[in-house]
């Protein structure tokens, strides 16, 4: 049903907010922690971020009536200004990656290590976000952590949150 999908949207978009603040929050960590360092890393920090999403709704401009026509099913009566639809709206994953590879499952929510050998495409982004994880988890106080990484190498979707 509509109120369901809205909620289950809302709920998306939320988990997608709390999960972009946890990623800002470990890339402040990590900046931090460069800045206090004698010298700077020997290797590039991946600079992954979640899309921009956002909730859309249609409404309706005039009320319908229950009888419908004979090419259309009876509806059930639905007053102006409601609305009759609801979408989650994302920013496009897509990248110039070998063999136009555009979507990658990093972390899988039921695991804490790479989805990813050593010698696949986007291993060392795999690795560092793993690592987010466990910074995630020892600033959190063991709280909260981002799971199912997945996108591209700069661009990440539909993370989840382990409490």
């Amino acid at each position: 049903a509509l109120p369901d999908e809205h909620e289950k949207l809302l709920n998306e978009c939320n988990l997608l907010y709390w999960a972009k603040s946890l990623l800002d929050f470990t890339y402040e960590y990590i900046d931090h922690c460069i800045v206090a360092a004698p010298t700077l890393p020997s290797f590039p920090i991946p600079r992954v971020h979640f899309v921009e999403a956002g909730i859309a709704l249609a409404f309706f401009c005039h009320s319908s009536n229950t009888q419908g026509t004979s090419e259309q099913a009876p509806m059930a009566d639905i007053k102006a200004g409601m609305f009759s639809a609801v979408y989650l709206l994302e920013e496009r994953v897509t990248s110039g990656t070998p063999n136009d590879q555009t979507f990658t499952k990093f972390i899988h929510n039921k695991d804490y290590g790479p989805s990813l050998d050593k010698d696949e495409y986007g291993y060392d982004v795999a690795v560092f976000l793993s690592f987010t994880q466990h910074i995630q988890y020892e600033k959190t106080e063991g709280l909260a952590f981002i799971s199912d990484y997945q996108g591209s190498t700069e661009l990440l979707t539909d993370p989840q949150i382990l409490t």
